[in-house]
């Protein structure tokens, strides 16, 4: 029982919602109470699905220890220590250093392209977090939502700021590109750079080290991951995860890594790619490969075929990470309410579409 706490270090990861909690101080308003970064509840619906990672641990979610990671009231954001005492403020709240004390895969993103040099639109407009997102999500609407993809939970879209009569920000080009695709593509598919993927959190290294090795996992944003989200192509991540006794466990998400590009992606990018050409004949892909004692992964779009796509796991043996021939097959969950490519779908991207943009 002891063991399980430590495995909400991987959970986190797995259900993309993690916050962190400060002392609450006083009664919370009611839609608070009921708001996500309260209740953490698309942590526990994802992990206690008769799909999710649960079904490996064992472990009901209300024995993980999670309490802790859940926003506990208004102090977590709102308080702030000056040279005068403690006061509340609304600049340390829109601050997005507040933000990312708690989410670790955005701050991952940022560091990354700004060590590859190539830092998003936003970032290189000093964009915050809170000129997109609202106080509705982040405070609640009143409403109980189970995840944060669920219908109402966000309102968020590029749609809200680049408008035909905007002045403030450049409207939707009336392109060749975005007229062939239409709605059949959010504007995710095409404007995130990559993924932001953690790879390999093994379950049972964490119960026995009791704390998170730096070699524990790999940070990949080697690859775009296409997933559907209501029937839109858009961007994803994944996640690898190994159980107690080397059960292997997959997650598929739609996630935006706020990683946007101006100008989007070629044609060639996802059309008569290696990974469609493969896909689309019903065969095997394989993702990522491990080499000289490192994980080598696929450069390049990969569209998500629950089924065919090949991912090597690992475990810790004399020190060292190894790769390993599971015993089962992996236990693949469609997280987040995403959904796989059709196989006529996989046709269309077989095929090379060559226009100008």
């Amino acid at each position: 029982m002891k063991d399980t706490r430590y495995l909400i270090l991987s959970v986190m990861s797995v259900l993309i919602f993690a916050t962190w909690a400060g002392p609450a101080l006083g009664e919370q308003p009611d839609c608070f109470t009921s708001s996500l970064h309260h209740t953490g509840e698309g942590m526990r619906y994802w992990y206690e699905a008769e799909d999710g990672f649960m079904a490996i641990t064992g472990t009901p979610y209300n024995e993980l220890g999670c309490k802790g990671c859940h926003v506990q009231g208004c102090n977590t954001c709102h308080l702030d220590q000056t040279k005068e005492g403690s006061v509340y403020s609304n600049e340390k709240a829109r601050s997005s250093k507040t933000c990312l004390k708690c989410h670790a895969r955005e701050k991952a993103t940022i560091k990354y392209d700004e060590m590859v040099e190539c830092p998003g639109v936003h970032a290189k407009a000093f964009m915050t977090c809170m000129d997109c997102h609202s106080k509705e999500e982040v405070h609640g609407d009143g409403h109980r939502y189970r995840s944060m993809r669920q219908a109402g939970a966000m309102d968020t879209a590029c749609s809200n700021c680049h408008t035909a009569d905007s002045d403030a920000y450049p409207p939707v080009p009336d392109t060749k590109s975005h007229t062939i695709h239409k709605d059949e593509l959010a504007c995710n598919a095409c404007h995130v750079q990559n993924t932001m993927a953690c790879y390999n959190c093994h379950f049972g290294v964490l119960a026995e080290t009791k704390s998170k090795p730096k070699s524990f996992t790999t940070k990949v944003k080697d690859f775009l991951l296409l997933v559907k989200y209501r029937g839109k192509v858009t961007s994803g991540t994944m996640q690898t995860l190994v159980g107690k006794n080397n059960e292997p466990f997959i997650t598929y998400v739609p996630y935006f890594t706020h990683s946007v590009m101006s100008e989007g992606r070629k044609c060639e990018a996802c059309h008569a790619t290696e990974a469609a050409t493969i896909l689309a004949a019903s065969k095997t892909f394989t993702a990522a490969e491990f080499k000289n004692g490192k994980l080598e992964f696929y450069k390049g779009v990969i569209p998500l075929v629950p089924g065919l796509l090949d991912w090597p796991f690992l475990e810790k043996k004399d020190g060292r990470w190894v790769p390993f021939e599971p015993a089962q097959r992996p236990l693949i969950q469609l997280g987040v309410y995403a959904e796989p490519f059709t196989h006529d779908e996989l046709k269309k991207l077989e095929t090379a579409h060559v226009y100008k943009r």
